[in-house]
């Protein structure tokens, strides 16, 4: 009997066993890239050139989705509206998937994950009245990957999008106007009766149509019908400000169709105005990192870029929204990303210098969302000629290990054990400061020589605890993706 519960026991714990993890492979990225099917400068085969000779495997395009800005007077704000647009893929959606699919098979080497670049709302103040009007939010936008479905593709929230247009009052305003029509045609079918003298004492009465009159009615009635058609609305129209709703629909809608979001440049600013006429348009998008804790499910957010950030810092808003998740508040850590903004080559920038580096089961557009997803990658800023790599972020403890976006589960009192490893590109001995931060805090800063080895130890004591590592150099940064612990 003994020997038979033993046996079981045994059998249990082999089945129970985790799965040995599989060997991932390291395929350098770059976030949000602009092709000239939109607003870049190169084409796609341009592009995988250029990230060919920077041993870059791996694009993550974010073609403009609808970029297209509206304004209108009250009531009647279809029949008024002046639009001005860029180029982007909204209207054609599957011709942009298809672009994209023609040049992966073509050249196989790079992978090309093919995403878009989303203005969920923006919003007008001040008055054409007073010559002055300004436009907000412009560039608080959201990424969207993994969406490879033209009609799926269709139904993202933003501006302009008749697939996502609601029924509103201002939809019965806009249509108002369609009706003087009926009395355009009326004027134009009426014979009116006209009386012309004709010298002293002579009269002749003429019949005549109000063809001016008639003309201009069913013009304006026309007009209405054509640039209010169907006479939707935004769920969040442009003249008022619409708080966070619209990005967390966005960001839900995307869940849906199976795609992930990316948060973009949460502390770039963008500030400049021109005048059309006499009426001076200005445009600004103040940084906005605090609303990346307003908003949840949300996969992650550009946080090494070329700008000053501090949401990734430690004790800031990162490490607050990464404590929720370990608290049970949020049911997706955000992940960090470094983030391109790639146009073309204007002011010296270049494809590789922002990169996010994926740790992939297999090299392609399903296993870098796959790692997206997961939380398997790390951020870098580099120089084209030196970069550093974290060749290990592991921690172990009770017979067990995890890495980046993996959660560690462990008794209290277990001793756990964190290896880091930083290494540069070219081999050589650079100066590397690093960081240990558990839980928000600093707990284990190391300097020294590239490769540079640390190793912390603790015991935990029951409560979750966030692990993650930040390296820099004189111009090089790389930034993990945290490691929880939890019991």
């Amino acid at each position: 009997m003994r020997r038979a519960v033993v046996l079981l026991l045994a059998a249990l714990l082999v089945v129970s066993a985790p799965a040995p993890a599989p060997a991932l492979e390291r395929v350098r990225g770059v976030v949000h890239i602009h092709s000239d099917l939109t607003t870049g400068d190169f084409t796609l085969e341009g592009l995988v050139a250029l990230a060919e000779r920077q041993n870059i495997g791996a694009l993550l395009l974010a073609e403009n989705y609808r970029l297209r800005v509206d304004y209108g007077l009250p009531p009647f704000r279809a029949l008024t509206r002046v639009s001005r647009r860029a180029r982007s893929i909204g209207g054609d959606p599957a011709g942009f998937l298809a672009r994209v699919a023609e040049a992966q098979a073509r050249m196989p080497h790079v992978v090309l994950v093919p995403g878009v670049e989303v203005m969920p709302h923006y919003h007008w103040t001040g008055s054409p009245l007073a010559l002055d009007l300004t436009v907000h939010n412009l560039q608080k936008n959201l990424l969207v990957f993994g969406i490879t479905d033209p009609d799926r593709l269709t139904m993202l929230p933003a501006p302009g999008n008749p697939a996502t247009g609601v029924y509103a009052a201002q939809s019965a305003l806009d249509a108002l106007p369609v009706l003087l029509v009926i009395p355009g045609v009326w004027l134009l079918r009426r014979r009116r009766v006209v009386r012309q003298r004709l010298g002293r004492g002579a009269v002749m009465v003429v019949r005549r149509r109000s063809w001016g009159q008639g003309a201009f009615l069913c013009l304006i009635g026309v007009a209405a019908l054509v640039r209010a058609w169907p006479f939707t609305v935004e769920r969040h129209p442009w003249w008022r400000e619409a708080g966070m709703a619209p990005y967390q629909e966005l960001i839900d809608r995307a869940e849906a169709l199976g795609g992930v979001t990316m948060w973009s440049f949460p502390e770039a600013r963008d500030i400049g105005e021109e005048y059309v006429g006499p009426v001076r348009v200005g445009w600004r998008t103040e940084p906005y990192a605090d609303d990346l804790l307003r908003t949840f499910r949300y996969t992650g957010f550009g946080a090494v870029y070329e700008d000053t950030s501090t949401f990734e810092r430690a004790g800031a808003g990162w490490d607050r929204a990464l404590a929720e998740y370990a608290r049970g508040e949020r049911t997706r850590a955000p992940w960090a990303l470094a983030e391109s903004g790639f146009h073309g080559v204007t002011a010296n920038k270049q494809v590789g210098p922002l990169q996010t580096v994926f740790l992939v089961e297999q090299k392609s557009a399903a296993g870098i969302l796959d790692a997206f997803r997961r939380g398997r990658m790390y951020a870098v800023q580099r120089t084209k000629e030196l970069g550093f790599d974290l060749a290990d972020f592991t921690v172990r403890g009770g017979g067990a290990a995890a890495g980046a976006g993996e959660t560690l589960r462990v008794p209290a009192g277990t001793s756990i054990e964190l290896s880091v490893a930083i290494e540069a590109s070219d081999g050589r001995a650079h100066d590397v400061r690093m960081a240990i931060v558990a839980n928000g805090r600093v707990l284990a800063l190391e300097r020294g020589g590239a490769p540079l080895r640390a190793t912390y130890r603790t015991i935990t004591d029951g409560t979750p605890l966030v692990l993650r590592v930040e390296a820099r150099g004189s111009q090089q940064r790389v930034l993990s993706n945290p490691v929880f612990i939890r019991p």
